[in-house]
Formats: structure tokens, C-alpha cells, sequence
């Protein structure tokens, strides 16, 4: 090895720390060889060989150093390297240094590139933020996907904002948002939106996704051919869920419609006109004339065919957890005057046409249950359809529903049942609770003023949102989450500490307590998600034994037979859901918030949101809606969270819940999890123990082992739900009345039953002729074919109801009404008064009352006040029932039996021994001046009560006929005791032990009160002596006052209709101040010996029935008050140029509200009047009504044909307004 590879010079260099103890002296390259000397060389030789003897001992160090030299050179510091070593490692630290400037310079230039990518980053966010970059998302995922950089991404942000680049890579979303747009806004909200910098899809784009469902309407008579094509057209597409064919429902409602008819293109038919049209027109079919459209103008003017102001729609619904929005396959037009026979039809024909269709049945699954909102002719229809065949050993559902004692049984006859949307039986619950009489339970009244009183008890609860009287006295009576509010308000009152309680207060406690219980098991089941099937199961069967048990002991009084019927039809259909569901696949779910028609109740919200504005539409239009509406569910249904659910329909007991869904309930729904027979069993059971609690021992298995008696039958006979008695649980101006057992023309149940949807379709099929071409212009000249109109504009011109009458004169009432409030129970109105009818009014003690006046619930009231004239105060409470004995001074007292007074309805006759009682009145409520209060603590003899109470509270004055006409009165005593008080002698003579009593009867009355009249009693006519029904009483004497005024003369009248201004209620003469008029609330209030009750509101519209509208109508020139019959008279007496001096606008207003329905004088029987070719006279005709230019608003064909040739001819002096 060469020395300069190996030997370490560096070592004896002047700053090397390595000291190798000797010297370099020189180095033979060639020959290897170096000299050294010590560094403690002495400089003397020893012998001339050699060195000193420190030279020749650098042995050991000449071997360190070597040592050194076969180091590694990665092991050595540099001082230890030889120079090739450290030529080389020079060599590296040189090249490194070229390697770290190369870094730096291109750190550097880095530096420079990302300075500037930060600076085009900057302006691309400068640019995004200070403008609106059209379609900005869909841009930036175009970017990301070519690989683009900031500069090429700011380029195209401002070509965008240029409206020079359009990106156009659409997300689901981006359509579903588009659509939804478009569906809800029209046209020109998309437009908008697609020019803003959401930069949504064109309707272009979205075309292929909005295709118009182009949906048949039913022109005429339900067909079979219409119902197929419609069940085609929506159930074609729909895939089939993994388990298979599913349970489906069907439901029928009624939504409004503008009342006008329309013109269909496809079939050249005239849509809108009610079901019935056909059997007066000879055809629905345009033509190429216009004999056909004059025909169906003449016929709906002459009162024969209908415009239809509402559709009819059936819809049949899914029961899965998606896709469960109603589908409509049934869109007609009707007048609502079909009877439930042809009803009952229509929803067999349905049911034929889904078993006929491929798309139906066969593909998806039956339809096990029909769904109705409790219409009354509709629930006829389903109570034929539904309660027709009962459930025996053999059929498929019977292993599942053996052994459910009470549970009944019958169903259609493919095993379909009923059922009633729980929201709409609800609301009902809460009707009757807040209506005077209440729910009856353990013998209490519990209605709203017990309720005010009692929730004011409940601790914790914040009523800063809504307060009670708000809860009690809604504004909106559809509004569902303040009816589940109240409901399960009331079952909190279960949990108040009763450790203080009174006896009265405790009796009233434990029925607000069996109410509460009961309410929660009929709730929980639709508003907790966390029940599993069976548990909802054993709730409603627990409801449904302690309504059972509550109805047997109060009947009507507790709640009205209608209600109760829709509720056990209510649990009855939840029941057999599960056990069809075990028939059909044990593992599919069963959603019981899916029951009743709540489906069809969304889509009819959706059609209504897409008009806007003008929510109620013509059936095309409908129909294009409804399409709509469908795309709008899809989307719902994909997409959940974008839908804003009404707030009326929310259910839950907070906030946060809101309208359950399937997709909400967490618990085990399937229907394989669910014993029927042990839920039903649990559910008896709980009812049981809970009745037994209270006090009330039922055996249901005896009850309902005898026949025909069972849950929705306790009394046995007829079904309670179908009662033809008055319904206190809906509203006033709601007819629920049921239809009669009369049938349709011609229809009969055995034919309904007998219908064949098969032979029903072929006989369409061979009548259905090859469609004809057809045009949709009609020239309306044949001479001349340039004079030709479109068929939907001749349809709208002739069909116009206001056609010939001037704008300034005819009003869209439908806009107005519109406009008006919702409305209420404000304070400011009058207190209502109590209609029930009896012989003889009777001192009522009452016990626990409840004092009103505004704004909240009393316990108590100033007694200095209660009983002013003008007191505003209300009493209202229960008629104690009280039996005698003697104190210690032998004298005859009465106390308190727990119990109270109940009443059977006078308006009826006498209910048989074993049926159910039609209504009980145990709550009262009178004006405060009716109250002798009882301020003294020492007791007062009876008598003496009664012989202050006359005079005191009744005064035998005129100014009292108001209020006396405001005693509550009763019919006969149905339960309690007896009423009024009396007692026998000899109970007296048995109690006191002396000699016989001066009477044989004790009895505490007032004979000398004079009660007022029967709301609903004959009343004898005074002009011609008939007795008139309280119902026809109005439009009786109208029409005696009607034909006086035009001067006929009627025959064996008992006596004359005053000449001037007759009243209303006696026909006598109301001038002088006789019989003064005014109007409180929507009642008519007089001072007339024959007044009697009625609605202004449903008396002001002339009827067939009912033709006249003589009503209290208040001037709108001064403060008075006259019959309808007489304004015009008064206007000419007092107000002689009002026509002038009044404001058009009020003007008109007036004159449309005092002006004469159409057809009334016909038929009222007035002759029409004769055309005239001469001027008319200044003065009216002896007999005609004054100023009856403006009683004649509402013209007649035959009017305005009048009017129209001799218009050259009337005079401007006395010619009839019609400005």
C-alpha cells in the first residue's frame, strides 16, 4: 500500500490534536519508507547505526499510527486520513456543496412558483367571493376532474360570470331541486333561479323527469275502463318490494274546486259537471256545434245538472315504509248529492278494477281496508261494504283472530275492513270536551271549564306558548298538535298529589283520572316511536274495554255514538292489519300511523301548495296537479329532509317530533313478533284491573258472549257508529246526519253485492266506439270559416254563471270569503245559550261552579256583581242530586248524594228500556243575573228561597224577556234522582211522626216562571194557525211575509201579515219599537213573544228546503237592525238617496248582501214576472216591495233577455241600478 493512500499526514499537521510522538522528517513515496524523529530526540547516536534511544523507541507509537492507517475511513476522524482519503472526502464535501446550492437555486424558483399560485389562488378566491359565479359546485367538480389549474378555474369563473360558460354536469340533486321549482314556483321561478347563481337545470333539461301523468277524468258515471288506465298509469313503474306483494289501502275524500267546468282535448268531453250530468244531457261531448255546450248551460242554470265545486278522489296507498303516498285512481266532479248506495258502488268498482288489473292485485297485493275521513254517506257506503260477512273457521285470517272476545268480526267480502284516520277521530275527542255538555265519566261532566281549572294545577309546565284558554278555544279546530297537547295534558292530571283534596274535588279527580288513562292508551300508540308492535296493540286494545265499559254506563253522555263507533273501528282495523300481514308475509312491518286517509290528506296539501295563490283549481288542472304531486313524493321520499311538513299535522309531545313517518318507529313492527291473542288478552287485562280501581266491575267475557254484542255493538242491535242522533263532537255547520235506509234509484244493496267488474268492463269495452276525430275550434259561423273559436273558450264564455250581469254588480264571493278569519271562541262574543227543551223551568243548586269572565277561569266572582243586569259572568256546572232528611230540629233538609242530575234529550222520543240514552245534559251554564248567590252561611228554608228567587232574579217585565229566554231547560230525568226536588208526604209523615201534611207533595219549582219555547218544538203559525217545526219556523213565516209584500193573497189565514215591516218571528208589525231586532254573535236577539233560536249564517242561503233568506241584517247606514224582507222599505224610509250618498264600495257590499237569491220568490211561490214592452212606473205596483231594484239583483235568463230588448226603452228616472 503507498504512503498516500495509507499513512495519515494529516496528523502532523500544526493543528491536528492527534500528537503521534514523533516527527516527520521526510517520505519516500516510491520505496514507502518515511523518517521520523522523536519529539524527545536528544540529537546524540548511540552507535552509528542507529539513534538515540528515544528514536528507537517510537516502536510502539510507529504501531499506533499504523493501527490508524487500517482504520475504515468512515470510522476515522479526518486527522486520521490518509491524502487519498481525505482527497476524496474533499472530493464529496464538494460535491454536496454543488447539491445544497442546487437545492437553494431551486428552492428558490419554488419559492418564486408558489408566491405566484398563491397570488392566482388569492385572485381566484377574490374573484368567487366579490361575484356570483353561476353554478359554482358543478364548475369546480368539472375542474377537479380535467386537472385545472387556478388560473384555468378563475378563467372559466369569469367566462361564467360573463354568461359565457355554462357547466353542465347536473347532480340528482341539482335536478331535484330543479323540479321541485319548477312543480312549486312554475316556469318563471326556474327561469330565475337557473339566471341566479344557483345556476339550476332549464326546464329542458328536467322535461324527461316532469312528464305530465296524464291521468283520466271520470266524465259522468264511474267506468271501469277510466279506473284500469289510471291504475296502469301509476302502479306500472312501481318495482315490487323485497318481501313481495304488500297490503295496500284505499281511501276517498273530497277536495274543493273553483266550480268550473272545462274542456278536455283528448276526448273531446266537458269536464266538471257532477256524476249525474249524463242522465239530463244527451251527451258530454263537445261536437262541432254548440248545442251541446247550451244544453249543458241551460241544464246547470235550470238547477238540473251541477257544476261540481268539489273532486272526488280515491286513491289507493302502499302500507311499506317507502313509497306509501296516495296514488289517485278516481278524479271526478261532484255535487255531493249522490246517495251512500251509489257511494258504496263506486268503492266496489275500485276494488274490481285493482283485482282486474295486471298492475293491481296480481302484481302488488289486495286492498284489505277502505279509509275515510267519517263522512256520513261514505261511512254508510263502508258500513254496507265492510259489515257484510263475518269472519268463520276455514277462512285464512280466522287462526289469527280466534278467541278475541268482543272483537267483531264482520268484514267485506274479500275480508276488507274500515278505518278511520286517527287525526280525524282526534279531533272530535277534543270537540266534545270543550262542547257544554262534555264527556261524561264517573259521573262528572268533564268539559272545558273543569278542564281550565284543573290544568292550571299542573306543575312544571310552561304555558307561555299557548295558554289554556288558547288550548280550550282554538282558532284553527284542525290544528292536531294542540289536540294531542290537550289529550295528554289530561292524562298528566293522573300524576297530581290528591293527598289534599276535597270529596268533590277527589270524585272529580278520578274521573279526569279514567279519562286520562284511556286517552294515553288510544295516543301513545301513534306518537311513541319507541313501541314495539305489541305494545301498540295492547294500548288500543286496553282503550278500546275502557270506552266499552264508560259507554255501556253513560252512553251517549259520555261520548256521542258516532265517535265511539270511528274509534273501535279505529282499533278493529289495526287488528286485522297485523293478522292479514301474517296471512299474506309474517316478516313484513305494519306501520299503524299509515292508518286511515292521512296519505290522501298530503297529496291534497301538495296540490294546493303548487297553485299558490289560487289553491282551488278546474279538474284539468287538478289532474296536472296531481302529477305533480306525485314527482314532489318521490322526491320527499329520497330525500326526507328537504320536505316542510304541515304544522297542523305534527304530532309528538315535543317540538322536535314532528308528523311520524315509518321511517320514525324504532321498535319491532313486524308482524311475526306479534301474538295477537296474548296482546288482546294483555290488553283485557289491564282495562280490568285499571276499571276495578275506579270502581267499575265489568265481566267482559259474559257481555260479550251474548249475541250480537261486542266492542263496537256493547248494547247489542244496531251499530252505534251509523246513529242517526245529532253528533256533538263536529262542528255546528257540519251536517252529521246519516243518510237514510232509502235506496238509490234502482240500486239496491243486493245489486252492489251482485256487481261484477268483469262483466262491467266488457259491456264498456263492446259499447266503446272507435274515437271519432275531432277539432278543438267550433265556427260559430258556417258561412264564414274564419269566425271559429276554441272549444275552451266557448266552454268558459257560456258556461259563466255571471254572464250578462255587470262587474260593478256581481262579486267573486269565493275571494271574499277567502279573506275571512278563521275565527274562534273570542271573548267578546255572546255567551251561548243552552237549546234543549222542557215544560217548566226549575231552581238548580249547583256545586263547584266555575264563574267565567274575561280573560280567564274564576273560582269565585263579586257577588255585588254577579247578577247585574248587564253581567257578564257565566255560571256553569252540575245539577247536584239531593235527598231529604231531617236535621236535629226535625226539620226537612237535603244533602248531597255524591251523584248528579242527568237528563234524557226532549228533542226525541222516549228511548226504549234497553237502548242506549241519545244525549244526558249533567252541565249547565246561565248568564250571572239567573244566580241567587247564597252569601250567608246560616241555612235558608227552601220556600223562602223560592219565594225570593221570582221576583228577585226575574222581574215580570218586558226589558226580561232576553233573559229569560237564557234558562237552561231540560227534558225528563234520566239517572241521579229526582228533579226538581221533591218528596212524598209520606216520607214526611214517616221522618217527623205527625199527623198527615196539608199536600201530598213537597216540591221546590217556581210554576209562575214561564220557560222558553223548544228550540226544535211545533210552534202554532200566528198568521195561519199550523203547527210549524222549529226548524221550518224561519222560512214558514218568510213565506207568508214574501207573498204579502207582493200583494197575494193567501187562503184560511187566521190573521193578516202587518203592512209594515213585519217581524220575522210573528209577522206582526215592528214599527213603534214592537218587537225590536238586534243581532249578538250569529244569533238573532229580539224582544218578540215568539222568538226562537236559529243560525243567521245557514238561514242566508236560499235552498231548495229552505228557499227564504228573511235574516236580521244590520244598516250599514245606521245603527238599526231590520229583517232582510224589510230593507228595502227602510232604505226608502230613512236613507232615501243612499244609492248616492253611500260609498260604492260599501255601497256595493250592502246591495249584495240584502239582494234576493236566485230563484227565491219562485219558490217561495211568487209568480215570475211578466216582460214588459213599456217604461216602468215611478211607483211600484200595490203589493211589489219598495226600492226592488235593489231586492232583484240576481237576474234571470229571462231578466236580462227583458232587459236586453227594451233597453232602449227605460227611462233614467226609475230604471233598475245596474251600475
Amino acid at each position: 500500500m503507498s504512503l498516500p493512500n495509507s499513512y495519515p499526514f494529516a496528523i502532523h499537521t500544526s493543528g491536528s490534536r492527534v500528537n503521534p510522538g514523533y516527527k516527520l522528517l521526510s517520505a519516500d513515496v516510491a520505496a514507502s519508507i518515511i523518517r521520523v524523529r522523536s519529539n524527545r530526540c536528544t540529537g546524540s547516536r548511540v552507535a552509528p547505526s542507529t539513534g538515540c534511544s528515544s528514536c528507537a523507541g517510537l516502536g510502539p507509537s510507529i504501531a499506533v499510527v499504523r493501527g490508524w492507517a487500517q482504520e475504515s475511513p468512515g470510522k476515522k476522524p479526518s486527522s486520521r486520513l490518509s491524502h487519498k482519503q481525505l482527497a476524496k472526502k474533499v472530493s464529496g464535501l464538494f460535491k454536496q456543496l454543488q447539491d445544497e446550492r442546487l437545492k437553494k437555486n431551486n428552492s428558490r424558483k419554488s419559492l418564486i412558483r408558489a408566491k405566484r399560485r398563491i397570488e392566482s389562488y388569492r385572485h381566484l378566491v377574490d374573484v368567487i367571493s366579490t361575484n356570483d359565479v353561476p353554478g359554482l359546485a358543478r364548475l369546480l367538480s368539472t375542474a377537479k376532474k380535467e386537472g385545472l389549474g387556478p388560473l384555468k378555474i378563475t378563467e372559466k369563473a369569469n367566462l361564467a360570470i360573463r354568461d359565457l360558460y355554462h357547466p353542465c354536469n347536473y347532480t340528482d340533486l341539482d335536478k331535484d331541486l330543479a323540479i321541485l321549482a319548477y312543480e312549486y314556483g312554475g316556469d318563471a321561478l326556474l327561469h330565475a333561479l337557473h339566471r341566479s347563481p344557483f345556476a339550476f337545470p332549464t326546464r329542458w333539461t328536467i322535461a324527461d323527469l316532469c312528464r305530465s301523468t296524464s291521468l283520466s277524468i271520470t266524465v259522468g258515471p264511474v267506468k271501469m275502463m277510466d279506473l284500469l288506465r289510471n291504475i296502469e298509469i301509476l302502479f306500472k313503474d312501481v318495482s315490487v318490494d323485497k318481501e313481495g306483494r304488500i297490503l295496500h289501502t284505499l281511501s276517498q275524500d273530497e277536495i274543493a274546486g273553483d266550480g268550473r267546468p272545462c274542456y278536455l282535448d283528448g276526448t273531446d268531453e266537458i269536464a266538471g259537471l257532477c256524476e249525474h250530468a249524463n242522465t239530463e244531457l244527451d251527451t258530454l261531448k263537445m261536437g262541432s256545434d254548440l248545442n251541446a255546450v247550451h244544453a249543458a248551460a241551460k241544464a246547470a242554470r235550470e238547477g238540473r245538472v251541477h257544476v261540481g265545486k268539489e273532486f272526488s278522489v280515491a286513491a289507493i296507498s302502499r302500507h311499506s315504509a317507502r313509497d306509501y303516498g296516495a296514488k289517485p285512481v278516481l278524479i271526478m266532479a261532484t255535487c255531493k248529492q249522490n246517495s251512500w248506495q251509489e257511494n258504496a258502488k263506486i268503492l266496489q268498482m275500485i276494488n274490481a278494477a285493482w283485482k282486474l288489473s295486471p298492475y293491481g292485485e296480481i302484481l302488488h297485493g289486495p286492498i284489505p281496508a277502505y279509509a275515510s275521513d267519517g263522512d256520513p254517506k261514505r261511512k254508510a257506503a263502508l258500513y254496507l261494504l265492510c259489515m257484510h260477512r263475518e269472519v268463520k273457521p276455514g277462512d285464512a285470517l280466522y287462526p289469527h283472530i280466534a278467541g278475541l272476545h268482543g272483537l267483531n268480526l264482520f268484514t267485506s267480502e274479500d275480508f276488507a275492513t274500515m278505518e278511520f284516520d286517527p287525526k280525524h277521530s282526534w279531533k272530535p275527542v277534543r270537540k266534545t270536551f270543550c262542547s257544554k255538555e262534555g264527556i261524561l265519566a264517573n259521573g262528572i261532566s268533564v268539559n272545558k271549564n273543569i278542564l281550565a281549572q284543573w290544568l292550571e294545577r299542573l306543575s312544571g309546565h310552561d304555558w307561555s306558548g299557548q295558554s289554556i284558554h288558547a288550548l280550550l278555544n282554538p282558532k284553527d279546530a284542525q290544528h292536531v298538535p294542540s289536540t294531542v297537547k290537550l289529550l295528554t295534558l289530561i292524562g298528566d292530571l293522573r300524576f297530581l298529589d290528591a293527598s289534599d283534596f276535597t270529596p268533590a274535588e277527589a270524585n272529580t279527580h278520578r274521573a279526569l283520572c279514567i279519562l286520562g288513562e284511556m286517552f294515553d292508551a288510544l295516543l301513545d300508540p301513534f306518537i311513541n316511536p319507541n313501541l314495539s308492535l305489541s305494545q301498540e296493540i295492547i294500548q288500543l286494545v286496553k282503550f278500546a274495554h275502557l270506552s266499552c265499559a264508560l259507554y255501556l254506563k253513560h252512553g251517549s253522555a259520555f261520548m256521542p255514538p258516532q265517535l265511539y263507533g270511528d274509534l273501535q273501528c279505529l282499533v278493529k282495523s289495526a287488528i286485522f292489519k297485523i293478522a292479514h300481514s301474517k296471512v299474506l308475509n309474517p316478516s313484513q312491518k305494519v306501520f299503524l300511523c299509515l292508518l286511515g286517509d292521512d296519505v290522501l290528506e298530503i297529496l291534497f296539501g301538495r296540490t294546493r301548495m303548487i297553485g299558490g295563490h289560487a289553491s282551488n283549481m278546474a279538474i284539468d288542472e287538478f289532474r296536472r296537479r296531481v302529477g305533480s304531486a306525485l314527482r314532489i313524493d318521490e322526491i320527499f321520499r329520497r330525500r326526507p329532509h328537504l320536505e316542510k311538513l304541515a304544522q297542523r299535522l305534527s304530532l309528538g309531545r315535543s317540538r322536535d317530533v314532528d308528523h311520524l313517518s315509518p321511517r320514525n318507529f324504532l321498535g319491532d313492527l313486524t308482524a311475526g313478533s306479534c301474538d295477537i291473542k296474548a296482546c288482546y288478552d294483555e290488553g283485557v287485562n289491564q282495562a280490568v284491573e285499571f276499571l276495578k280501581r275506579y270502581g267499575y266491575e265489568i265481566d267482559f267475557n259474559e257481555l260479550f258472549s251474548k249475541p250480537g254484542v261486542d266492542l263496537m255493538r256493547p248494547n247489542g242491535g244496531k251499530y252505534p257508529g251509523v246513529s242517526k242522533d245529532f253528533d256533538r263532537s263536529i262542528d255546528e255547520d257540519i251536517d252529521s246526519s246519516q243518510p237514510g235506509d232509502a235506496d238509490a234509484a234502482g240500486l239496491s244493496p243486493a245489486d252492489i253485492f251482485r256487481f261484477s267488474g268483469a262483466a262491467t268492463l266488457a259491456a264498456e269495452t263492446a259499447a266503446c266506439s272507435t274515437a271519432q276525430p275531432h277539432s278543438v275550434w267550433i265556427k260559430l259561423n258556417a258561412d264564414d270559416d274564419r269566425k271559429a273559436a276554441h272549444k275552451k273558450s266557448i266552454l268558459r264564455t257560456l258556461m259563466d254563471p255571471t254572464l250578462g250581469i255587470e262587474h260593478a254588480k256581481c262579486h267573486d264571493w269565493l275571494l271574499r270569503i277567502r279573506c275571512y278569519s278563521i275565527g274562534g271562541d273570542k271573548w267578546d262574543r255572546a255567551p251561548s245559550k243552552i237549546h234543549d227543551t222542557t215544560a217548566t223551568a226549575h231552581l238548580l243548586k249547583l256545586e263547584g261552579s266555575h264563574a267565567t269572565h274575561p280573560p280567564t277561569y274564576l273560582d269565585a266572582a263579586p257577588i255585588a256583581k254577579l247578577n247585574l243586569p248587564d253581567s257578564r259572568y257565566e255560571i256553569s256546572g252540575q245539577i247536584l242530586s239531593l235527598v231529604p232528611f231531617l236535621d236535629q230540629s226535625n226539620t226537612l233538609s237535603w244533602a248531597w248524594s255524591t251523584r248528579f242530575i242527568g237528563f234524557e234529550s226532549a228533542k226525541v222520543k222516549q228511548a226504549k228500556s234497553n237502548s242506549v240514552a241519545l244525549q244526558r245534559h249533567l252541565s249547565i251554564c246561565v248568564n250571572g243575573r239567573l244566580v241567587l248567590p247564597l252569601s250567608t252561611p246560616e241555612l235558608m228554608p227552601a220556600r223562602a228561597l223560592l219565594d225570593d228567587l221570582a221576583p228577585g232574579v226575574l222581574p215580570d217585565a218586558a226589558e226580561a224577556e232576553e233573559i229569560r229566554l237564557q234558562i237552561p231547560v231540560y227534558g225528563p230525568v234520566k239517572e241521579g234522582g229526582k228533579f226538581p226536588y221533591e218528596t212524598s208526604v209520606d216520607l214526611v209523615e214517616h221522618l217527623t211522626q205527625n199527623g198527615p201534611a196539608a199536600t201530598r207533595i213537597i216540591s221546590h219549582r217556581l210554576p209562575s216562571i214561564t220557560a222558553p219555547s223548544p228550540k226544535d218544538g211545533r210552534r202554532k203559525c200566528l198568521i195561519c194557525g199550523k203547527d210549524v217545526l222549529g226548524a221550518e219556523l224561519q222560512n214558514h213565516m218568510g213565506k207568508h211575509i214574501m207573498l204579502s209584500l207582493h200583494g197575494i193573497t193567501e187562503e184560511n189565514l187566521i190573521a193578516a201579515v202587518a203592512t209594515s215591516y213585519p217581524g220575522g218571528f210573528c209577522g206582526g208589525s215592528m214599527s213603534n219599537g214592537a218587537c225590536a231586532l238586534s243581532i249578538r254573535g250569529r244569533k238573532a236577539i229580539s224582544t218578540c213573544r215568539e222568538v226562537y233560536e236559529f243560525q243567521i249564517k245557514p238561514a242566508s242561503k236560499s235552498t231548495t228546503a229552505k228557499a227564504s233568506t228573511n235574516v236580521p241584517i244590520a244598516c250599514a247606514l245606521c245603527p238599526q237592525t231590520h229583517w232582510k224582507y224589510n230593507m228595502a222599505t227602510h232604505l226608502s224610509d230613512s236613507h232615501p238617496h243612499w244609492e248616492i250618498t253611500a260609498k260604492k264600495p260599501e255601497r256595493i257590499e250592502f246591495e249584495t248582501k240584502i239582494a234576493l237569491a236566485e230563484d227565491e220568490e219562485r219558490r217561495l211561490g211568487v209568480p215570475p214576472p211578466q216582460p214588459q214592452s213599456k217604461k216602468r212606473p215611478a211607483t211600484s205596483p200595490p203589493g211589489t216591495p219598495r226600492c226592488s231594484k235593489v231586492a232583484r239583483i240576481a237576474f234571470t235568463d229571462d231578466d236580462l233577455a227583458t232587459l236586453t230588448r227594451d233597453s232602449d226603452t227605460v227611462g233614467s228616472s226609475d230604471a233598475m241600478d245596474v251600475d
